[in-house]
């Protein structure tokens, strides 16, 4: 078994080295989100880090942000999280990838609640720091080799039950490569 997983991560690097589009990269977006236990949408803004072994593949890290107004008080849910990344090219412009990984996401609120009746936030029992996964699917616009748009669909969903449920979260942004 370890002659195995010892070919199989010398077979990622020399592919890796063989390409010519592996590389660092960094994408700052922003966009919207839907909490499923909450009423209103709230905005959302993320980072990600990455590291392309090819044109196909890459492992990447991110935080995300997601803060809003909810029952008359201030919420934030920050979710830190690596992932997988599957991309396919259409080109040298357009690519469709898809992302799929683990997190870690932490829920708070802030101020004095004006509305208690079917309050979420005031449930006691709800898990406000809890693991997920996330899965999501988005597509890329190459401006240049170095620079590129995206928009991206995803889903995080929490493995217990939490104050936000499972979030869906919209963004576009733009991406840098090394």
């Amino acid at each position: 078994m370890k002659k195995l997983l010892v070919v199989v991560l010398l077979g990622l690097s020399d592919v890796a080295l063989a390409d010519s589009d592996s590389g660092s990269y960094i994408n700052l977006n922003t966009g919207v989100a839907k909490l499923y236990n909450l009423p209103t949408g709230e905005w959302a803004g993320n980072i990600n880090a990455g590291y392309e072994f090819n044109s196909y593949f890459a492992l990447e890290g991110g935080y995300n942000l997601i803060a809003g107004s909810q029952f008359g008080v201030t919420t934030a849910t920050s979710i830190f999280d690596v992932a997988a990344k599957g991309t396919i090219p259409f080109g040298d412009v357009f690519s469709l990838y898809g992302r799929a990984g683990l997190g870690f996401g932490m829920n708070s609120w802030s101020g004095t609640l004006t509305n208690t009746s079917n309050c979420i936030l005031c449930n006691n029992s709800l898990k406000n720091n809890y693991g997920l996964a996330l899965v999501g699917l988005g597509g890329s616009f190459a401006l240049t080799p170095s620079w590129s748009l995206r928009l991206e669909d995803t889903a995080y969903i929490p493995f217990v039950n939490t104050t936000t449920g499972t979030i869906n979260v919209v963004t576009g942004g733009v991406q840098f490569n090394f």
